[in-house]
């Protein structure tokens, strides 16, 4: 049995699953359904703590700056003073100078209370967290690792913050795009079979993660209408991707193209000097032809959101020239 294809949601049924949101978007009080249970915030919030960059994504396409921000801890940063500079990507967008939360699962309590946020948002990864950040303030957790979640979750967010106009916009608009993205790929590519994968580099250099349809850079790719190319039988213990493979198991792939996203420590320049370096990548048709490209995980992994995909849109578009 061949892989799951996931189809791309079209604009009438973005459209379509936003009518009846619209209609009832800024009734108060408002209880919320998300990934850690339900959430009741009497009134729509104006003043919100972002836990992580994804968090921060749908924020941001939604018009609302943070009072708050926290980010990995083993990203070694304690202030966001200056967050054009310090949260990649998506800080020229960032107006003010959100104060520094702590880990954005384990954030420290005090310092978010002192901000007096009216919500707090996050992944569904700061589970421990939610009893303790729920008691300061109504929280809402999201799932946004699988291909289509952040479509999902908009629009509740939205409700939270009561945009929900803007949510249906920022559906509408990315859906367009996505139909534009896919005219615009080079034509050798069209249609064609790509492999995606996650390298840490380092000791695990020679240790590749397959992506599939249903996480959320593997579904990106496939939305643009490549063909996922998935070697073996998928690890079902795996708790992201769809598998591991050696540098020999790479012998596997017969892919047009291959996506190596540099993820952990790792850059897309190391990797790239990992992938010349390694003998068995370097036998592939892919790298024969010249069409492997090397990506960062900040922007193809970690935001995960509306504004991610038109920011890795514009990057595919400038690498594949």
């Amino acid at each position: 049995m061949g892989p799951v294809i996931l189809r791309r949601p079209t604009l009438l049924l973005a459209t379509a699953l936003l009518t009846g949101l619209l209609a009832t978007a800024s009734a108060a009080p408002l209880t919320l359904r998300h990934a850690a249970g339900t959430t009741t915030l009497p009134a729509p919030a104006t003043r919100v703590v972002a836990l992580g960059p994804h968090a921060l994504d749908l924020l941001l396409s939604l018009g609302i700056q943070p009072v708050g921000y926290g980010e990995a801890a083993q990203l070694n940063l304690r202030q966001y003073g200056s967050p054009i500079r310090q949260i990649r990507y998506l800080g020229s967008r960032v107006t003010g100078a959100p104060t520094y939360v702590g880990d954005r699962f384990k954030p420290n309590l005090e310092v978010i209370a002192s901000l007096r946020p009216d919500l707090i948002v996050g992944e569904h990864f700061a589970q421990d967290a939610y009893p303790a950040l729920n008691a300061i303030a109504p929280t809402l957790l999201f799932r946004g690792t699988h291909s289509g979640d952040w479509q999902k979750t908009l629009p509740v967010l939205a409700r939270a913050v009561n945009r929900p106009e803007r949510a249906a916009q920022v559906i509408r608009q990315r859906a367009a795009a996505a139909d534009r993205a896919r005219q615009t790929l080079p034509a050798w590519l069209r249609g064609r079979r790509a492999l995606i994968v996650w390298n840490a580099g380092g000791a695990t250099r020679d240790l590749y993660t397959v992506l599939g349809p249903t996480d959320w850079t593997g579904g990106y790719f496939q939305n643009l209408g490549l063909t996922l190319d998935l070697p073996g039988r998928q690890d079902p213990g795996l708790g992201e991707g769809y598998l591991k493979l050696s540098s020999e198991g790479l012998s596997a792939t017969r892919a047009d193209a291959i996506f190596v996203i540099a993820s952990a420590k790792n850059t897309a320049a190391q990797a790239r000097r990992d992938w010349q370096a390694n003998p068995f990548a370097q036998r592939l048709p892919a790298s024969r032809a010249g069409h492997v490209y090397f990506l960062d995980m900040q922007l193809f992994g970690r935001l995960r959101g509306p504004i991610a995909e038109d920011l890795m849109t514009r990057e595919l578009t400038r690498t594949l020239r």
